[in-house]
């Protein structure tokens, strides 16, 4: 099902860019093609996410191209990185997870297609353009994960360790949707904010997914099971964080959010244009 929407999706970008040429002429002096730079803040959503807050540092950075090709629809292209991190140690006190004691920081890369759907119509030429412009995207693309975890002052590969005695791929698609403002400064210049939800097809975004491993390589035990490091604080859950039992939930995946701001800039008619 997943697989047909991506499908579908491709499909409609290549419906969409056939549909433009109507409106989108070449030769026209107006400009389609936008130059766009961002930061903001990430927040992860996963097994170790124990409060709703967003990340108070500057955790993401992205660079993109968005083209015009209908009166109410954009495309754009977006490359990405972003920290996200998580830690049980914000669970509720005595809680289960609390016990469990683990936790994860990831800088990773990602790249991604997006639709934009804006709720006015064009208004005719760039420098006409509405001075709040609201829309709604959606999209795919992929991203490469790296969980790692710090232990007496020294950050460690998750990965490499394979803390659940298990391989898992380092790349997942995902499937961003959200929504934003442009507000125009000056003819050729937008600032942006956008708030967007990557949804993901993985549950290893922090290394958390499936079940305490039977016979831990050296250097996972210390990092698979952390539940001594801070004593017995729930005698039950201290009990059942043992070889073989659950340590994520597999059933549920990961996700990440941003909340970001961008500068657009018009970029001169026919730099796409061949000769």
């Amino acid at each position: 099902m997943k697989k047909q929407a991506v499908i579908y999706f491709f499909l409609f970008l290549l419906g969409s860019f056939v549909m433009a040429q109507d409106f989108l002429s070449w030769q026209m002096n107006d400009r389609y093609f936008t130059a766009q730079a961002g930061f903001g803040f990430a927040s992860y959503r996963g097994e170790l996410k124990h409060n709703g807050s967003i990340q108070n540092e500057i955790s993401n950075i992205s660079l993109g191209v968005e083209a015009r090709l209908l009166p109410k629809v954009g495309a754009r292209i977006e490359i990405g990185r972003y920290s996200i991190r998580g830690h049980d140690r914000h669970a509720p006190d005595s809680s289960y997870a609390q016990q469990r004691n683990l936790s994860f920081s990831s800088t990773n890369y990602e790249i991604s297609v997006q639709g934009i759907f804006y709720m006015k119509k064009y208004a005719g030429a760039y420098y006409k353009r509405h001075k709040v412009d609201p829309y709604l995207l959606a999209g795919v693309g992929a991203t490469f994960i790296s969980p790692t975890a710090e232990l007496a002052g020294q950050q460690y590969n998750l990965y490499d360790l394979q803390t659940e005695d298990t391989e898992y791929s380092r790349f997942t698609m995902i499937f961003p949707v959200g929504a934003g403002l442009k507000w125009k400064i000056n003819p050729f210049l937008n600032f942006t904010t956008e708030i967007t939800y990557r949804f993901t097809l993985s549950d290893y975004l922090d290394d958390v997914s499936g079940n305490y491993p039977q016979n831990p390589g050296q250097g996972a035990d210390l990092l698979s099971n952390r539940k001594d490091e801070v004593g017995v604080i729930n005698q039950e859950a201290y009990d059942q964080l043992v070889a073989g039992a659950p340590r994520g939930d597999q059933q549920d995946k990961d996700a990440y959010l941003f909340l970001n701001l961008k500068f657009e800039f018009f970029l001169p008619p026919g730099l796409f244009k061949g000769k």
